[in-house]
């Protein structure tokens, strides 16, 4: 006998279906279904170079798994600037026309030092240009898109439902 459930104590369901689902499907998790099938089709890209494939339930598609991967970044190198000397920095700033020296520039010696060689192309003394390298790096596995179509998988398994959950589901007759 099917008994019709009003609003709340259908959504009292569905949220408990939710959480339930929730746990089954999280990706931060390294024990749930979704992380264990996240591994199956890794594996299975590093055997077949494959990287989407369908999701089948009894013997219908009902969507799509792709994996996903970070897009490879070259190496990357740049230069900083980087005192080295701060008393041959402070005699550089010492030689300096006074005009040219504000307030600021007094109580912040190193930023100044990088500010004229900004402004005039001077390399203060006691300071160098240093290179910083980023290293390159791999495109790597991040994870997996599954994609399911809501009415196919109610088609495939609607039938082998409980017609009080299908109900709920949304996939019986109301």
């Amino acid at each position: 006998m099917q008994r019709d459930f009003n609003d709340v104590e259908r959504l009292a369901v569905a949220q408990t279906f939710f959480k339930l689902a929730g746990e089954l499907v999280d990706t931060k998790n390294h024990d749930s279904l979704r992380s264990a099938v996240d591994r199956g089709y890794k594996e299975l890209y590093e055997r077949t170079g494959s990287k989407s494939f369908d999701v089948m339930l009894d013997g219908q598609q009902v969507g799509t798994y792709s994996l996903k991967f970070s897009k490879p970044k070259p190496e990357e190198t740049r230069q900083v600037f980087e005192v080295t000397d701060y008393e041959k920095l402070a005699r550089w700033f010492d030689s300096l026309d006074a005009g040219t020296i504000a307030d600021f520039a007094a109580d912040n010696l190193a930023q100044f030092a990088e500010w004229a060689l900004n402004k005039t192309g001077e390399l203060a003394d006691g300071c160098e240009l240093a290179q910083v390298v980023t290293p390159a790096t791999e495109k790597k596995y991040i994870g997996g898109t599954l994609k399911v179509d809501t009415e196919s998988v109610m088609n495939a398994i609607g039938e082998l439902l409980p017609p009080g959950i299908a109900g709920l589901l949304g996939g019986g007759d109301e």
